[in-house]
């Protein structure tokens, strides 16, 4: 199967040439699925999922929906688009739904394995830090553009049920947890210590941050942290200009 899909794949590369320079990337890598058939594809190198809980409502383990939402990612080095995936939080798993022999398989990909991918708006990395065990999985993206980063790791807790007629798993959405990153180290961002643990040179303007964002930072935190990675960035960047 591989030999015929490296043979494709030569095929499909001399056949970029041909294409206009205004097509899409998405376009070209769509168009490359189409041809080989993604079962075909590094995809089928994972494990097929069986599903170990029963849940029959809507407080499920998955990130948004518990249905296949069409999505990219980056596997193995090599990007696919419109692939049909969801996002088992509560495991940390990415599943995909592909076609085999006319069938239809849920497939777990390996973790390590998948770079990143996205669901409609939302985009996510495999991380992994050297300097602290605990920080390993996928998290959101919340901010990457500078120096100093933020992600969010989603999170869910897990009770299970039982009437007299039925058992079943119920789902809950927990606190997330924040990281940051700084040139190769990852460090949990619970509250303003830990950045002022990293950059005590900024005690005062992380503090009076904090301070002067205290309703945003409880009421809306994805948007307290992107902006609080903008701040930190042009502090830091003003920090090293005064050197």
């Amino acid at each position: 199967m591989y030999k015929t899909y490296l043979l494709i794949f030569s095929t499909f590369l001399i056949s970029l040439s041909t294409f206009s320079q205004n097509y899409s990337k998405e376009k070209l890598y769509s168009w490359y699925d189409q041809q080989t058939g993604i079962e075909n594809s590094i995809l089928f190198r994972g494990v097929e999922y069986v599903e170990t809980d029963r849940m029959i409502n809507e407080k499920h383990k998955f990130f948004e929906s518990q249905k296949f939402q069409n999505g990219s990612l980056t596997y193995d080095g090599q990007l696919f688009f419109k692939v049909p995936l969801k996002y088992n939080v509560y495991d940390d798993l990415i599943l995909v739904n592909l076609q085999n022999d006319g069938a239809n398989t849920f497939f777990q990909l390996f973790s390590g394995k998948v770079n990143q991918f996205q669901i409609n708006e939302h985009k996510f990395r495999f991380l992994k830090a050297d300097n602290n065990l605990n920080i390993k999985g996928f998290y959101e993206v919340i901010n990457q553009e500078c120096q100093l980063k933020i992600f969010k790791k989603h999170l869910k807790n897990r009770m299970e049920i039982r009437d007299r007629s039925v058992a079943y798993t119920e789902f809950s959405v927990a606190d997330p947890h924040y990281i940051f990153q700084f040139k190769n180290d990852f460090f949990e961002l619970a509250n303003r210590r830990d950045l002022l643990a990293q950059f005590p040179n900024l005690k005062g303007e992380i503090k009076n941050y904090y301070s002067k964002y205290r309703k945003q930072y409880k009421d809306n935190p994805d948007i307290f942290m992107n902006n609080l990675a903008d701040k930190m960035n042009s502090l830091i960047s003003n920090s090293k200009n005064q050197i």
